[in-house]
C-alpha cells in the first residue's frame, strides 16, 4: 500500500489583528518531504501515530508537507495559495496511491474563503477522483462543513480536551483507511449541526456535557458496525458561517444506523446546551484567593488570553495585580514580548533592567506595564515537550529570558505558543512545583501536565481574544439563531 500524507494546519481567530502569513508558519513549523518523517515519528501528535501505524503494517508514505502555526488572525490568501498548490503538485506527482492521509486542523479560515479545509479537500479530490479514499484527522475544534464531510471518505475528531490522543487519532485514520482501502468497510457517514456555540473553557471533556457525549458514544462504538465517531466542540471565536458544535457518525455501510446514532447524540448535545456556560473568578479576587492558599503551586489560569486559542500572549491584568499586591514566589508564563526580550538580551544575565512588558498588541486588554528588574537567564527558547501533549515534539519559544521582579517571575518569549508543559518552566530553571502562584496562559490544555502538579486551580476572568464570555465578540457571520449568543 502506499499512502499520501501531508499537514496543514491552523486554528483561526478572526477576531485577531495579528496575519497569519509565512513567518508564521516559519515559526512553528514549516517541513517538507522526507523531513516530516523524521521529525514527527514517536511523537505524541496525529502525524506521529501516522507514521507509526503506516511502518506497522507495511505501509509506504510518500510525504507532502507539515504546515502549522499558532492560532491568530486568518491565514493570508498568498501563503494559503502557494501551500495548497504545492500539496496538490506533490499529489499529481506521487504516482499510483492506495490513499492519502491528511492531518488538518478544522478552523482554518484563509483571507480567501471561509472554509480553508473544505476548499482544500474539494481540490484534493477533484485531483485525486472519487475513487482513492481520503482520511482526515482534525482538531476537537474543527468547525465541520458540509465541503468537508463530502470530499473525504473519513474523519477522525481528537476525543479529548486536552487533546492527549493525537497520535490515537492518527493511528486510527491509518488503519481505517487501510480498512477501506482493502474494501473490508465501506463508511457511510452521518453528520449533524445543532445551533450551539459552546465557549472554549465548556469544552473540556474531563466532566460536564463533552464528557457525558463521548460515554454515549463510547457505548455506540461497540457496535462493530460502527466505524467511528467523533464530537467537534466547534472553535467559537472563528465568525463563519459553521462554527460550532457537530456530530460525525461513521458505519459500515449503514446509513440508517449513522442517522439514527447522530440523532440521539445531537439531541443529548442540545438538551444539555447550557452545561457549556462558563464563568470565572474577577482578577482581584482570584489573586486574593491565590495568596490566601495554604498549599502551592496555586495555578492563576489566564484562559482569555491563551495563544492557543488566538490571543495575543501579552496581556498585562493579572500581572498588573500581583504586581500591585507584592507577590512572591510567583512565575508568569509565558508573556510574549520579543522588544522587552531583546532589552534583557542587551543588559545581560545578571543585569538590572527597566522594561515595559506586555499590553502591545492590543492595549484595550491591558496597557504595557513598567517593570525594573533582574534578568535571572537567557536562552534561545527551545526545549522537548514531555507530554502528554505533544510528546518528543521540539518546542520553539524563540529568544527567551526571565526577568526577576522582587521574585516575580516573568518568562518573556519572542514566539507565541501556549503555556501547556511544564518544561516551559523547567527549562529555564524554574521549579513550577515550587512557586506560590503560577500564572499559566492558556485555556484548557495546561490542565493535561499542570493539573496533577497543583494544589488550587482558578480560572481567571481577564480579559483577551479567547475569553469564554462570547458577549464579549460581536459575531457577524455565524448562523443564527445559535446557542449562547441567542436564547434558545
Amino acid at each position: 500500500m502506499r499512502f499520501f500524507i501531508a499537514m496543514f494546519s491552523h486554528e483561526t481567530n478572526t477576531f485577531s489583528t495579528i496575519p497569519t502569513d509565512q513567518r508564521q508558519f516559519e515559526a512553528r513549523d514549516l517541513r517538507y518531504g522526507g523531513e516530516i518523517l523524521e521529525a514527527y515519528r514517536g511523537t505524541g501528535t496525529c502525524l506521529g501515530g501516522m507514521i507509526d501505524a503506516a511502518a506497522a503494517h507495511g505501509v509506504t508514505l510518500v510525504p507532502s508537507l507539515a504546515a502549522a502555526a499558532s492560532p491568530a488572525g486568518r491565514v493570508t490568501a498568498d501563503f494559503y495559495r502557494r501551500t495548497t498548490q504545492r500539496l496538490l503538485e506533490d499529489l499529481r506527482a506521487a504516482g499510483a496511491l492506495d490513499g492519502i492521509l491528511l492531518d488538518l486542523h478544522g478552523a482554518m479560515v484563509p483571507e480567501s474563503t471561509e472554509d480553508g479545509e473544505g476548499d482544500l479537500l474539494r481540490a484534493v479530490r477533484e485531483a485525486v477522483g472519487a475513487s482513492v479514499p481520503v482520511a482526515v484527522t482534525l482538531d476537537f475544534h474543527a468547525n465541520v462543513t458540509a465541503d468537508m464531510v463530502r470530499h473525504a471518505t473519513l474523519l477522525h475528531g481528537y476525543k479529548t480536551y486536552p487533546h492527549v490522543d493525537m497520535d490515537a487519532r492518527g493511528r486510527e485514520a491509518t488503519e481505517r483507511l487501510l480498512d477501506v482501502a482493502a474494501g473490508r468497510i465501506r463508511p457511510t457517514v452521518a453528520w449533524r449541526q445543532p445551533p450551539l456555540l459552546p465557549p472554549i473553557a465548556g469544552q473540556l471533556t474531563a466532566r460536564g456535557p463533552m464528557r457525558r457525549l463521548y460515554d454515549l458514544a463510547a457505548e455506540m462504538e461497540k457496535d462493530p458496525t460502527v466505524v467511528s465517531i467523533s464530537i467537534f466542540a466547534g472553535f467559537p471565536l472563528a465568525d463563519i458561517k459553521d462554527a460550532g458544535l457537530s456530530i460525525y457518525v461513521a458505519a459500515d455501510g449503514n446509513q440508517r444506523l449513522a442517522d439514527e446514532l447522530a440523532d440521539r447524540l445531537a439531541a443529548l448535545a442540545w438538551e444539555h446546551r447550557r452545561e457549556f456556560l462558563h464563568t470565572a473568578v474577577p482578577v482581584g479576587e482570584a489573586v486574593a484567593r491565590a495568596l490566601a492558599a495554604d498549599g502551592r503551586p496555586v495555578i492563576l489560569a489566564d484562559i482569555a488570553d491563551n495563544t492557543g486559542g488566538g490571543a495575543a500572549g501579552d496581556t498585562t491584568e493579572i500581572l498588573r495585580e500581583l504586581l500591585r499586591v507584592g507577590a512572591r514566589q510567583t512565575t508568569v508564563a509565558c508573556l510574549w514580548d520579543a522588544e522587552a526580550v531583546q532589552a534583557c538580551i542587551r543588559a545581560g544575565v545578571g543585569a538590572t533592567v527597566a522594561v515595559r512588558v506586555g499590553g502591545k498588541v492590543d492595549p484595550s486588554h491591558g496597557a504595557p506595564i513598567e517593570v525594573t528588574g533582574r534578568v535571572r537567564t537567557l536562552s534561545d527558547g527551545r526545549f522537548v515537550h514531555k507530554g502528554p501533549m505533544f510528546r518528543g515534539l521540539e518546542g520553539r519559544l524563540g529568544p527567551t529570558a526571565v526577568l526577576d521582579v522582587n521574585d516575580l517571575k516573568i518568562i518573556l518569549i519572542s514566539l507565541r505558543w501556549q503555556t501547556l508543559d511544564p518544561e516551559m518552566l523547567r527549562f529555564v530553571g524554574i521549579d513550577p512545583t515550587a512557586e506560590k502562584i503560577l500564572v499559566v496562559k492558556s485555556s484548557v490544555h495546561y490542565r493535561a501536565a499542570f493539573e496533577p502538579l497543583a494544589h488550587a486551580i482558578i480560572e481567571v476572568d481577564a480579559p483577551g481574544l479567547s475569553s469564554s464570555n462570547l458577549a464579549r465578540f460581536t459575531f457577524k457571520r455565524v448562523r443564527r439563531p445559535i446557542y449562547p449568543l441567542d436564547a434558545l
